[in-house]
């Protein structure tokens, strides 16, 4: 059996996976409506969509299967999200990966086998939906593209349910779900004893920008910052709008020093954006950066203090010069 390669960012999936609080859902009416609709589309009896955690795959709604959880090891959704597409698997006693997979050599059988990717609202793929059978089947175009369908109709579904977490303007996470995610990320990153970065941003003379040119366009300036760290920073990095003008990233795996060669890239972006988009004013910020330490900075809540306390001081300074 050959088992799935790990994502390069699945302590950011895992992160994802765990804020969105599906895992504690025990399969509403609308996701099973929807493995219904996946199981007539495609003329198939087994249905399922998936969330993959650590160690399982939970089963958060399903049709044709009498199943909970299943390892993720041994598993096909293991797989599937690693691509970025349908992974296709038209008989699985031929297939290189599956012919002695424990799902096709044991009592469920598994001949066939067709899954997308799910994923979240920052892109994380965290489950599938997916259909299996019995026998060998010929899976067509016109299949592939229903199944397209039909997971961007359940990644529309999950998301709605993550709005919780989601800042509605700029559609980063908010201060709750930074805080959950973030944590997570943290404790990853101490077993495996890798590094990690916070940094903290405030947008300079906000209030006096709302002033001069209007609530709109202080608006229009957080959207454009919130843009700006996504094109800035790592899927594997958890970005977020903390306040009104206040953001913070969790950078994964990085020290301080490469963090703020970051940073400094992300101010040369923000002039050339602003003399290609003619936008009325710069988009100026302050940023503190602070250094996880389990010893000095043992909790997110001390990297947030931390880098509150040396922005204000920063800022201060500045008013002062």
């Amino acid at each position: 059996m050959y088992n799935a390669t790990i994502p390069d960012n699945e302590p950011m999936r895992l992160a994802t996976l765990h804020a969105s609080q599906l895992l504690n859902l025990r399969g509403g009416e609308q996701y099973h409506r929807l493995t219904r609709l996946g199981r007539r589309l495609l003329q198939m009896p087994v249905c399922l969509l998936n969330l993959v955690d650590a160690e399982y795959v939970r089963v958060l709604a399903g049709q044709g299967i009498d199943m909970t959880e299943f390892s993720r090891a041994s598993s096909f959704c293991g797989h599937t999200i690693l691509g970025e597409d349908a992974l296709v698997i038209q008989d699985t006693r031929h297939h290189p990966y599956f012919f002695d997979n424990p799902l096709v050599v044991g009592p469920e059988g598994v001949r066939s086998y067709i899954g997308m990717p799910i994923r979240a609202f920052n892109g994380c793929k965290i489950g599938t939906l997916c259909l299996m059978d019995k026998v060998p089947r010929e899976v067509a175009a016109d299949d592939v593209a229903a199944l397209r369908d039909l997971a961007l109709l359940t990644e529309q579904e999950l998301a709605a349910g993550q709005l919780a977490i989601i800042d509605d303007l700029t559609g980063l996470v908010n201060r709750r779900g930074f805080e959950t995610m973030a944590r997570l990320l943290l404790n990853s990153s101490e077993r495996q004893s890798l590094p990690a970065v916070l940094l903290y941003f405030d947008l300079d003379d906000f209030s006096t920008l709302n002033r001069h040119y209007g609530e709109a366009e202080g608006d229009r300036m957080l959207m454009r910052f919130s843009r700006l760290m996504r094109q800035t920073f790592r899927g594997s990095d958890v970005l977020g709008r903390l306040g009104d003008n206040s953001f913070a990233v969790l950078v994964a795996n990085s020290s301080a020093q490469q963090a703020e060669m970051v940073v400094d890239r992300m101010r040369q972006s923000a002039l050339g954006l602003q003399q290609q988009e003619g936008w009325p004013g710069p988009l100026q910020f302050s940023v503190a950066a602070v250094h996880y330490s389990p010893a000095q900075c043992p909790s997110l809540e001390h990297l947030l203090s931390r880098a509150d306390h040396l922005l204000y001081k920063r800022q201060q300074g500045q008013r002062l010069c």
